[in-house]
């Protein structure tokens, strides 16, 4: 405890002059939240509440990279017991050092590697030839790792180990263990099984376009029967007309001029009205065509709709390829 606390106080005269070392890329901005970061760490350093100083010291390493900051870091980790992070933040702090010329800080960092490395867990991830499937990858705790990395015994934080291997087309795999400190551990990573086929719903084809068509044609077919009808109502209407205004005389039907009139518009009305009602059921016997198979086969259908006047009405013709 002794020896832990005197390595505290060390690292904190060491580190005092940390934030003015600043590196040239670092921003006005960023080295003032490294700043306050900092110093709000070392308070609860002090505090004894290392996990939260820890949060601190890092997000101040990332907006600032100072070799104090770096220090301190390493020494929250070694503290709450992640000593393989500790171990490669000191090993860092130590070249730095060494580049700098701080062999106050060289020896602050050597001296908790010889405290740190015989307790340190080693695990080791062994991936079988064959479970090295296309586009393997391997994670320990949310960390990719290199396939140099396996079969290689590396340092890790004491505690839980999650390591996830997913590949395309396979179904991911996660192994949970837990490591201790000086352990050697290794886990074996096993093929992977091949992931079920998606197939994709396949889609309602109640309303294709094929349907749509359908749908409209038919309803205009349904509007202009219901035109036929009503001019044919008027037809009606005028025909009457022209007999009330045409009375017969001694045999022969004699029309007024409004009777003449009458008969025309009646005439004209009942033309009218057999074309539309002549195209309203030929338009709704092609649009309820459509619509009954318009779900069914995928392959094109044609359809053609003509209409032609003719004597006293209009005649119809439907044709295409089904």
């Amino acid at each position: 405890m002794k020896r832990a606390a005197a390595l505290a106080v060390a690292i904190a005269l060491a580190s005092a002059p940390a934030i003015a070392q600043q590196t040239p890329t670092t921003s006005s901005e960023n080295r003032a939240l490294a700043e306050t970061l900092f110093f709000t760490g070392r308070g609860m350093m002090e505090a004894g509440r290392y996990a939260d100083a820890a949060v601190k010291m890092a997000e101040s390493y990332r907006l600032d990279p100072a070799p104090g900051t770096l220090l301190n870091l390493a020494v929250c980790h070694q503290k709450i017991g992640k000593i393989a992070s500790a171990w490669g933040e000191f090993r860092q702090e130590l070249a730095d050092a060494k580049r700098a010329g701080r062999a106050d800080r060289e020896e602050l960092a050597a001296t908790a590697l010889r405290e740190i490395e015989p307790e340190l867990p080693y695990l080791s991830i062994e991936v079988p030839a064959d479970a090295r499937v296309p586009g393997l990858e391997i994670t320990r705790n949310g960390l990719p790792l290199s396939s140099a990395a396996w079969a290689t015994e590396l340092p890790v934080d004491p505690g839980q180990v999650e390591i996830v291997a997913r590949a395309p087309g396979h179904k991911p795999n996660t192994q949970r263990v837990t490591i201790e400190k000086r352990q050697h551990l290794t886990v074996r990573v096993e093929r992977l099984a091949l992931a079920p086929i998606e197939r994709r719903p396949v889609a309602d084809e109640g309303w294709t376009a094929r349907r749509r068509d359908g749908f409209i044609l038919g309803a205009a077919g349904v509007a202009a029967i219901g035109a036929g009808a009503l001019f044919g109502v008027n037809a009606l209407a005028k025909r009457k007309q022209s007999d009330d205004a045409c009375p017969v005389f001694d045999g022969q039907r004699r029309c007024t001029a409004a009777g003449v009139d009458a008969m025309s518009s009646a005439r004209t009305f009942a033309w009218i009205s057999d074309v539309a009602l002549g195209a309203g059921v030929v338009a709704l016997a092609a649009g309820a065509y459509l619509f009954v198979t318009g779900a069914r086969a995928p392959e094109a259908h044609a359809v053609r709709v003509s209409l032609a006047p003719t004597m006293g009405g209009a005649q119809g013709v439907v044709s295409g390829s089904f």
